[in-house]
């Protein structure tokens, strides 16, 4: 589908912001949905049926931010259209929270100092849906990130779609209500496994309105909790991942994967593995930013791993 329409909207968000440590997340494994290069991410969308394209171009600075958003549509947008959009796109893109009190609580912090002077103003985003993210999660899942990569591709290319815009072509996700129909025996043929089951399971949820992505984001921790436990497949480990990823709460810190537990034992204690009860108690001097601290340690990792290769690291993601 080709995207030949094109609408401007202007955001300042809260600084500070650090474009590109924000939209690009070198921890997050690879997918055809989006592409990135310095100063510019473009991401498909859906929104009220309709499948968009989005450019987000870095037009200010850390202090001053300013972002253009290009949303690219194959029929021209009508203004109602456009209101409702340009609110979940600065929730989706993260543009209205305040930071200062977290920069200014940690500036002379032992870890956090170095850091800061890189990256100050990222934050995290969720650049898609719920949905599509628990898809993410779901491929995720006892798999190494090549599988995972493999199986998210296969899924695009049988059951997704591909707009073209800005002289690119994106994958973009298929609808909850669109999965539901499928038979899980045909997704089982892609090779995701037993995560057909909960592929399937998940996208009924969705389809039969049960998870209200939007209500949720009004409530507390627990209640958000309480709502994804809800979700056939989902557990601790991945509330917690969508506490802060999904809905910016960043104390939610208490539980630790094995594979985030190596890295953090490395990273904070330089030792190949530490006790999970360690690390927690570690944390708890970041107070109610606890999480969005350990983000910042974990995404610096991360973006020096594109500079060079670290050995440890390397063998961890197995990509």
């Amino acid at each position: 589908m080709k995207l030949k329409h094109k609408t401007s909207l202007t955001f300042y968000p809260t600084p500070p912001f650090h474009f590109d440590a924000t939209l690009h997340k070198p921890s997050h494994f690879p997918s055809s949905d989006n592409a990135w290069k310095k100063g510019k991410y473009c991401i498909t969308m859906r929104w009220q049926n309709q499948k968009l394209g989005l450019k987000l171009e870095n037009k200010g600075t850390t202090i001053k931010p300013k972002v253009l958003i290009t949303i690219y549509s194959k029929e021209k947008l009508t203004k109602d259209f456009i209101l409702t959009l340009k609110p979940e796109l600065e929730w989706r893109f993260n543009l209205k929270t305040e930071l200062a009190d977290f920069f200014n609580q940690f500036k002379n912090d032992r870890v956090l100092k170095s850091i800061f002077k890189k990256w100050k103003g990222s934050r995290p985003v969720s650049a898609n849906s719920l949905y599509e993210t628990l898809v993410i999660y779901v491929v995720l899942q006892n798999a190494t990130v090549r599988r995972s990569v493999q199986m998210l591709e296969n899924l695009f290319k049988k059951y997704g779609s591909k707009l073209e815009f800005d002289r690119q072509k994106l994958s973009c996700f298929w609808t909850p209500q669109e999965l539901d129909k499928v038979p899980e025996r045909d997704l089982r043929r892609l090779k995701v496994g037993y995560r057909a089951k909960f592929l399937k399971r998940i996208s009924k949820q969705f389809a039969k309105g049960e998870i209200n992505e939007f209500a949720m984001r009004k409530m507390t921790n627990q209640q958000i909790e309480n709502e994804v436990l809800k979700l056939y497949g989902i557990g601790p480990a991945s509330v917690e991942y969508l506490l802060f990823e999904d809905f910016y709460r960043y104390d939610a810190f208490s539980t630790i994967p094995p594979w985030d537990q190596k890295i953090l034992s490395r990273l904070l204690f330089n030792k190949k593995l530490v006790p999970v009860s360690k690390i927690l108690k570690y944390a708890k001097h970041w107070g109610k930013y606890k999480k969005l601290a350990v983000h910042y340690l974990w995404e610096d990792l991360f973006w020096q791993r594109k500079n060079k290769k670290i050995e440890w690291l390397e063998k961890e993601i197995r990509l």
